[in-house]
């Protein structure tokens, strides 16, 4: 079989959510505002992440210090290694922050999983970017990562999409691939409209279900 296996991040791999963590710490006065807005349905994440990025203020040395502290799942790295193993791809795909991913996944000494998330700039001054190089005009939700998008496109080299998430950026996708791993809100949602899926706890879970299929 010719899969592969899509994951998200925030929630998912690492134990927090990375913007919702910077937003904490370097947001300024009207972050609560647009998430209110998101979270009604007034904007997409698209609109919403951007205008929060835009209010973070931190320098560079700042945002890496705060994103030192957070974790990663620790059967993360095992789980890339088996399917690794079996020649099994894995790939990341976020609607949160590039730069963030990346710098967690090589604190942790990985640096070969593809990462498809928006694109995060330091503009200097303490002042930060978002680029959104995966939107798409069709987005039903209005994201800055289209992951059904990303799907339908991995659709013409692999025959098989195995996707985990946990959460509202995860709910879309969940119905255009073959099976999920689901964490969070993530299972409920599944069960409730039927979508072939495992609740796991953790990566060790998934390795634990494909050798019983």
């Amino acid at each position: 079989m010719n899969n592969i296996i899509l994951c998200d991040f925030d929630g998912t791999i690492s134990l927090k959510d990375v913007t919702d963590t910077l937003i904490e710490h370097f947001g300024e006065a009207g972050c609560e505002t647009l998430e209110a807005a998101w979270e009604s349905g007034q904007i997409g994440s698209l609109e919403c992440m951007a205008g929060q990025v835009a209010l973070l203020r931190a320098d560079q040395a700042m945002l890496d210090a705060c994103l030192e502290a957070i974790e990663i799942d620790e059967s993360f790295i095992p789980f890339l290694e088996t399917m690794c193993g079996r020649n099994i791809p894995v790939a990341i795909v976020s609607d949160g922050l590039d730069y963030a991913i990346r710098y967690i996944l090589q604190k942790h000494g990985i640096t070969d999983v593809p990462i498809i998330a928006n694109h995060l700039i330091y503009e200097g001054d303490s002042h930060w970017r978002l680029e959104f190089p995966y939107a798409t005009s069709f987005c039903k939700k209005q994201s800055g990562n289209c992951k059904c998008h990303q799907a339908d496109r991995l659709y013409e080299q692999y025959s098989e999409i195995l996707y985990v998430g946990d959460g509202t950026s995860d709910f879309c996708v969940s119905h255009v691939i073959d099976f999920v791993y689901a964490k969070g809100k993530l299972i409920h949602y599944c069960h409730k409209h039927g979508i072939p899926h495992q609740a796991i706890m953790n990566f060790a879970d998934i390795v634990t279900h494909l050798d019983g299929k």
